[in-house]
């Protein structure tokens, strides 16, 4: 799967703004509802169930994130081995790389342009042009909402209780219908589809291989099984909270996470969880259901950024390092030079 170039429309300032206007508008409704979802958790209860959770917890939620972040350095590497100029990154460059961009942008959001910065500053020395970059990001894009999609349609189709947000009642297996249907497509078009390329624009998206497209939706949806299972990690003890209402109700709030279009899904995740495990499970405990989220963010989110910016610091500290040691070095050779 490669991008091609063509033209790219003019896009104004304004549009840009209006995108970003949004985006914090929908934040806040977002939020807002959560703290009314909420109003029955009180602090005292949430900090005792935060305190309950023992290191088993925390280690199994802690192997499953180092498995899923394996997961997308392995669809990075494939993603470079598929650019234009795959050769010259290195495999250990490229799982470095992939960490830092996923970290960052799974917690900042806006994937495309945060993954895309990350790969423009790591794989610049490489060699790799503002195309095969692109070519890389795109591909990563691709393979997690591919996995997404499918493993989202799944979900949605095993659930017969339509999904409550807030005040609002979705229908979940028509999503699942559509959710499949594109899934389904995307797999067609790899096998039998008669262009080599789609899109508008700068970019166009080459037809990946049948064997390429199956690849990235079994990595893609292994990645998102395993961090449901952080969230399994911290879920409480209730008859009928089983793992697979977990991850159920964990890939179908991801899934409307990422259709809001709100960073990181704040809010609108939490809030698709507690509807989902609560319908399902009416005894649970809200006060651990609300733990078990705080517990996710903190594990999922929180730590593999806190890792990503430290090691974005120190390589950049290596480079200015090197890029100091490189001009020490000329220096001299230009003055023996002058002596001889």
């Amino acid at each position: 799967m490669k991008l091609t170039k063509g033209r790219q429309p003019a896009r104004g300032a304004g549009s840009r703004w209006l995108v970003v206007l949004l985006r914090i508008a929908l934040s806040v409704a977002a939020l807002w509802a959560l703290r009314r979802e909420l109003h029955d958790v009180h602090a005292d209860a949430l900090l005792a169930e935060l305190r309950a959770f023992g290191w088993s917890h925390v280690a199994l939620a802690i192997i499953c994130t180092a498995g899923s972040f394996l997961i997308l350095g392995v669809v990075e590497v494939l993603a470079i081995r598929e650019s234009a100029a795959g050769e010259r990154v290195s495999v250990g460059a490229a799982l470095g790389t992939g960490f830092v961009a996923n970290a960052l942008s799974q917690s900042v959001g806006i994937a495309l342009l945060t993954g895309a910065a990350v790969r423009a500053r790591a794989y610049t020395r490489n060699g790799l042009d503002a195309v095969a970059i692109a070519q890389v990001t795109a591909f990563v894009t691709l393979t997690a909402t591919i996995g997404l999609l499918a493993a989202g349609a799944v979900a949605l189709l095993v659930v017969s209780t339509p999904l409550v947000i807030g005040t609002t009642a979705i229908a979940v297996r028509p999503m699942g219908v559509l959710l499949a249907c594109i899934v389904l497509a995307y797999v067609a078009w790899s096998v039998v589809g008669r262009h080599d390329s789609v899109g508008l624009g700068r970019w166009r998206l080459m037809r990946p291989s049948p064997a390429m497209a199956a690849t990235q939706t079994l990595l893609s949806v292994i990645d998102w099984l395993l961090a449901g299972m952080v969230l399994w990690a911290f879920m409480p003890t209730s008859p009928g909270l089983t793992v697979g209402v977990t991850l159920s109700a964990y890939i179908i709030a991801q899934t409307v996470a990422v259709t809001s279009h709100v960073p990181a899904g704040a809010g609108v995740f939490e809030l698709a969880v507690l509807g989902l495990v609560t319908r399902a499970v009416p005894g649970v405990n809200r006060s651990a259901m609300v733990a078990a989220l705080v517990m996710f963010r903190i594990v999922y989110y929180a730590i593999p950024l806190i890792l990503a910016i430290a090691a974005a610091a120190v390589a950049e500290l290596v480079r200015a390092r090197r890029g100091r040691d490189d001009s020490d070095l000329s220096y001299t050779d230009m003055r023996t030079q002058r002596a001889g």
